[in-house]
């Protein structure tokens, strides 16, 4: 099977998500609902660059390049509520693929590097999408 998302798996490479997202071949070219993931990300990405201002440039860039690309209104972007649940659904080789995402922060950390840490968790939303992962990951 081909690879998902080739840019994510260059060797040596660094990810982040706003790289990930941002790249011309990357997540918000596939997802065929960025429409309503957009804001969920940039919300969760503006609340990280107010406790990290050197994101902030960046932050804002990616918000501009969301309005641009996709054609969203300013108002749906941004400072929302996140839901602690969210479905994305991307357009892939294979076909289209749902997943579903949680976010995880350490209410009480006792290290401080756990204080920083914020994990998403995404899961194969149906038998197909995993059956997909499954032969890419392996």
């Amino acid at each position: 099977m081909p690879e998902l998302w080739p840019m994510l798996s260059q060797p040596g490479q660094v990810l982040n998500l706003i790289d990930a997202l941002t790249h011309p071949q990357g997540l918000c070219a596939t997802m065929s609902n960025v429409s309503e993931v957009a804001p969920a990300f940039l919300a969760k990405l503006q609340a990280e660059a107010w406790s990290r201002p050197a994101l902030a440039a960046r932050v804002e860039a990616l918000a501009g390049s969301l309005r641009r690309r996709f054609n969203l209104r300013a108002a749906k972007l941004g400072y929302e509520a996140v839901p602690p649940i969210l479905s994305t659904v991307f357009k892939t080789s294979c076909g289209l693929l749902g997943f579903f995402s949680m976010f995880t922060t350490f209410g009480t950390p006792q290290d401080i590097t756990l204080a920083a840490l914020r994990v998403e968790h995404m899961f194969a939303a149906d038998a197909r999408a995993r059956a997909v992962l499954v032969a890419n990951v392996a």
